[in-house]
């Protein structure tokens, strides 16, 4: 006679079950077709929280596909959180980890995934510090020179290796080409995401990654980036990329 399982035990052979029942053994007393609607029940709130946060991936996919995949990821990625707002979180981090041309994928899928997922996350990022006003201190792209800028506490720059966001049920051939993106969410938790250039976001970086004024990081830039170009050429455009930044509230400022 089998020992009794203890509830823990029991717990994660029932989970076990509900995510894969063909590779898992039915614990006896539950009747199996409640069972199963139980665990339909589970997997279309799973899928339902799937396919609300990935639109574009399921227009491209369509809901078959998707379906399939949302159930791939049910039944065999490990979880390490209960609540269903963080299984889109999830579902990215199962989409990285497959080899997508012998799922027979398209080769943008895991960064459209994570692409789509970055505004759910920015919106949750902790904002500990105020935007600056525009206009208070700063007039025009000039004053910008000597300040010391940082990006807004919730933001996120972004390099993928296709145009994620402008793919769409319609344009789906777009060739693999270099995309750069800020995503920042203001003061009124509205969500921007701006396209930038190669050279904007290496900027970008530079400014968000060590404290010093913004004339030193554009003289560092046209050292390093832009040896050809005029320094005045790179100091004009600089500044007046950050100042129409500054002026969304993509920046805190920070002159102490």
């Amino acid at each position: 006679m089998k020992p009794p399982l203890l509830f823990q035990q029991y717990q994660a052979a029932f989970n076990a079950y509900l995510r894969d029942p063909e590779q898992q053994v039915q614990q006896s007393g539950i009747n199996t077709e409640r069972l199963g609607i139980y665990r339909e029940i589970v997997f279309n709130n799973f899928f339902t929280s799937v396919s609300a946060c990935f639109p574009v991936l399921l227009s491209i996919l369509g809901k078959r596909r998707l379906s399939q995949l949302t159930r791939c990821c049910f039944n065999s990625h490990h979880f390490a959180s209960p609540l269903f707002a963080d299984i889109p979180s999830a579902f990215v981090d199962y989409v990285q980890t497959l080899d997508l041309a012998k799922q027979d994928l398209p080769s943008f899928t895991a960064q459209l995934a994570h692409y789509e997922w970055v505004e759910l996350y920015v919106a949750k990022l902790p904002d500990k510090e105020r935007l600056t006003s525009p206009g208070a201190a700063v007039h025009q792209a000039s004053d910008l020179a000597e300040s010391f800028l940082q990006l807004a506490p919730a933001h996120m720059l972004l390099q993928y290796d296709y145009p994620v966001h402008q793919l769409s049920k319609k344009h789906v051939k777009l060739a693999a080409s270099p995309a750069y993106l800020l995503v920042f969410r203001k003061a009124d938790f509205d969500i921007t995401f701006i396209e930038l250039n190669a050279v904007t976001y290496d900027l970008l970086q530079r400014i968000n990654s060590e404290q010093r004024p913004v004339n030193y990081h554009l003289t560092r830039l046209a050292q390093e980036i832009l040896p050809d170009s005029p320094l005045q050429t790179v100091f004009d455009f600089g500044l007046q990329t950050l100042y129409t930044l500054y002026l969304q509230l993509a920046f805190v400022q920070n002159d102490s």
